[in-house]
């Protein structure tokens, strides 16, 4: 992977159930996770945005949506994201 990746469409729970993005593993030499792309996220969604900012913490995500920020702030990880 480059050091920017983009994560488009969707980030749902059935995509991540059937493996539809890459392995957390894989994030290893990203440094900007472009999630301006993304049009629908779920719970299961933001936990795998959490896990790949848990494995990588220098790693900056950016340009969340509104619509992303709000279910982060309900799930008290707003701060993963660069305002």
């Amino acid at each position: 992977m480059s050091s920017r990746f983009v994560l488009e469409r969707d980030l749902l729970l059935a995509g991540l159930s059937q493996q539809a993005y890459p392995k957390i593993a894989t994030y290893h030499s990203v440094k900007h996770l472009e999630l301006s792309h993304l049009e629908n996220v779920d719970s299961a969604g933001v936990a795998y945005l959490v896990q790949i900012k848990t494995q990588f913490p220098a790693l900056l995500m950016v340009n969340a949506s509104a619509k992303l920020q709000v279910l982060a702030e309900l799930y008290g990880v707003e701060n993963l994201f660069e305002k």
